[in-house]
């Protein structure tokens, strides 16, 4: 699919060919590139929250069952296996 830009301000069109050249590809490659990362920007950056929350979930899980575990070993009084009775 074909897409036309008209009346941009000529000193972004020679920033952007500025930016491309330091990439070294061309205007219609970087456009492209910039487009294309424009795009799935917002769907990368739910998927990224998605896994931030799991990991957020995880770590409460962890802590809770590190609670849990100290508590039974509290209340069957579980000796370290160098201490003596």
């Amino acid at each position: 699919m074909e897409i036309r830009i008209r009346y941009m301000d000529p000193k972004t069109v020679q920033r952007i060919d500025e930016l491309a050249k330091e990439k070294g590809v061309s205007r219609q490659e970087f456009l492209h590139a910039q487009l294309h990362q424009l795009a799935v920007f917002h769907e990368e950056n739910e998927r990224e929250q998605r896994l931030k929350q799991l990991v957020d979930r995880n770590i409460q899980t962890m802590a809770h069952c590190y609670r849990a575990i100290r508590e039974m070993n509290d209340l069957l009084h579980f000796e370290d296996p160098g201490e003596e009775a």
